[in-house]
Order: structure tokens, then sequence, then C-alpha cells
């Protein structure tokens, strides 16, 4: 009975195939490893310190594995150039000819709406600045990143501080303020994630007080330090039959009497 057992039980050590060709040679099985490896780093792209760098760089026709359009470097600056003075020029343009047709009647003298409009100098100049401000930023982003081989912030700040440049073809100090806020906004930012500051909840309202303090004392004591526009806001915030130009002149008149007085 036992041995009629022991008959009908494959032998699993005869029968079954083994997990491991115990026939090849260690020369094989390691040049077997690197093939795999090999295959394995085609579509690998590896994050280093420098930046994204992908390995494989065939879908790239720039060769030096840092900048990720697929365009050379010079083509994709030019097509950003004529793509930003497309936009600024555009939109300038558009406006001045809308507003030339329905506010200010033009239309009666169409020389004198496309002297005004398409051909004016604040279009051309304001979509030279769009255009020269981004493909400025990224052609010497890429040339930075050709010369030292690598992407770090200091190619960022190069760039940028040429592109910045691209003002004198618009100027506008209302953009320059107003990039002056989003930088400060932005060093603020990275201050916060970096652990040198800290965020508070209510941050932003005692920012605002602050703005308002330094605004309304130079609005009363240093009237010819508050731009112009300003003071009309604030005049006409105040009520059209109120001269608050008049009132801080008293405001001031008086303290620098009492003052006299004193001495």
């Amino acid at each position: 009975m036992e041995n009629h057992n022991q008959e009908n039980i494959p032998n699993i050590a005869t029968e079954s195939q083994p997990f491991i060709d115990t026939n090849v040679s260690q020369e094989e099985l390691e040049s077997e490893i690197k093939r795999s490896e090999e295959s394995i780093k085609v579509t690998e792209v590896t994050t280093t310190t420098d930046g994204l760098k992908p390995t494989d760089t065939r879908e790239y026709i720039n060769k030096n594995g840092i900048c990720r359009h697929r365009d050379h470097c010079a083509i994709s600056t030019l097509k950003t150039i004529i793509r930003g003075f497309a936009i600024g020029y555009g939109l300038r343009a558009g406006i001045a000819l809308l507003t030339g047709l329905v506010l200010r009647k033009l239309y009666r003298n169409p020389r004198k709406l496309i002297n005004q409009s398409i051909l004016h100098k604040d279009p051309i100049g304001f979509g030279l600045f769009l255009g020269f401000y981004t493909g400025g930023f990224k052609g010497i982003n890429c040339l930075l990143r050709a010369i030292r081989g690598k992407e770090d912030g200091l190619n960022s700040i190069v760039a940028g501080f040429v592109a910045g440049s691209a003002m004198m073809f618009s100027k506008s100090t209302e953009m320059a303020l107003y990039l002056f806020a989003r930088a400060l906004e932005s060093l603020f930012n990275a201050a916060v994630k970096r652990g040198y500051l800290k965020s508070y909840k209510h941050g932003d309202s005692v920012l605002f007080c602050l703005c308002t303090a330094i605004l309304f004392h130079g609005f009363v004591w240093e009237p010819t330090a508050v731009r112009p526009s300003y003071m009309k806001f604030i005049s006409k915030v105040a009520g059209k039959n109120r001269d608050i130009g008049s009132i801080t002149s008293v405001i001031r008149d008086m303290y620098y009497q009492q003052q006299q007085l004193k001495k």
C-alpha cells in the first residue's frame, strides 16, 4: 500500500523546472543585468541639485539636457519675442482703436485714427517691451544654462535683471511699482518657506495699516511727496465740495504757528 502511494506522487525535484538556470555562466548573468539597467535608464529622469535633467534627450532638439523646450533655444526665444510683441501691440492698439472710434469719434478722420492707434508709439513700445521682457528672459536663461551647464537660481536672477531693461521701450512708473510690490511679496514668501520669517494670520491687514499711515502722513504734512494722481483720488473720495488740499494746508499752518509761539 505504501509503495503504491509513493508511485502516484510526482517527483517534484525531477519533473518541475528550476527557477534559476544553473548552467548560465557568471559572465552571461552580469551582461544580462547590465542590459536591463541600461533599458531602465533610457526612460529615467533623474532629479539633481542642478535641476531636472532628462537622461534621454532624443525627443529634444537641444542636447544640453537642461532646457525643456523642444525647439532650439534660439528658435524658442524668437517665438517668445514674436508672441509677446503680438499680444502687447495687439492689446494696446486694439484699445486705442476702439477708444478712437467709440469715444473720440475719429472715424471721420481715418488718417488721424490710424496715427493715434495702429501707428502710435505707445502700442509699438508696449509690444516691444512685452516681447523682449519675456523673450529676453528665456534667451538669457538658455545662454547661461549652456555656459554654466546647470540650472539654478543665479541664472534666473541674471536673466531677470537683463530682461528688466525692456522697460526702456515703454516706461511706466505704475508697472515698476507693481513689480516692486510683487518682488517684495516673493521675497517674503521665500523667507517664510525657509523659516527665516513667520507668517501671521492678519499680517496683510497690519501691512495695509502701516502703508496707509505713511501715505496719509505724507498727504497732510508732505503733499509734494505724494503722487498727484493719488492726491486727486483722495480728494474725490472725500467729496466734491471739500477741498482736502486747502484743509491740510490750514492744519499745517496752524501747527507751524503754534511751534513758533512756543519758541
